[in-house]
């Protein structure tokens, strides 16, 4: 009786540990958006990726709760944005304005379309997706 005692303390010890030491599956939010600045890696819509030319940054910056994407030409397309970090990923933009001229720049106007249709992102610290759907997303790095 006394050998099935311990056992059952040993089991109960285990299972606790295990509760507390389970996978996160909530991301870091704070530590993929807030004060962070990605480069675009290449837009997928569809069977299409679109990258940029060498030597022409495309970028995105997240701060606290506003986004401000940077074209080459000096163009801007600004707004607030929400991500969540648990199950689907959430995440959208909202008040978006853009300053400047996308038209002709089929980057900036790819970019400009999947901001205003965001759903969800994927990624973490090193590399950013920023998708409309599973087809049509935007892949970023961090440098």
């Amino acid at each position: 009786m006394k050998g099935l005692l311990t056992i059952t303390r040993k089991s109960i010890v285990l299972l606790l540990l295990t509760l507390f030491t389970a996978c996160n599956t909530t991301d870091d939010i704070d530590a993929i958006f807030k004060g962070q600045t990605w480069y675009l890696t290449y837009i997928k819509t569809g069977s299409e990726q679109t990258n940029p030319k060498e030597g022409q940054l495309y970028s995105i910056s997240f701060k606290n709760d506003k986004f401000e994407a940077l074209m080459p030409n000096g163009t801007t397309i600004k707004g607030t944005w929400y991500a969540d970090g648990s199950g689907n990923h959430t995440f959208y933009c909202k008040n978006i304005e853009k300053n400047g001229i996308i038209i002709g720049d089929p980057i900036a106007e790819k970019m400009y379309s999947i901001i205003s249709n965001a759903k969800s992102y994927d990624g973490d610290t090193n590399w950013l997706q920023i998708k409309q759907d599973k087809n049509t997303y935007m892949q970023f790095y961090n440098r």
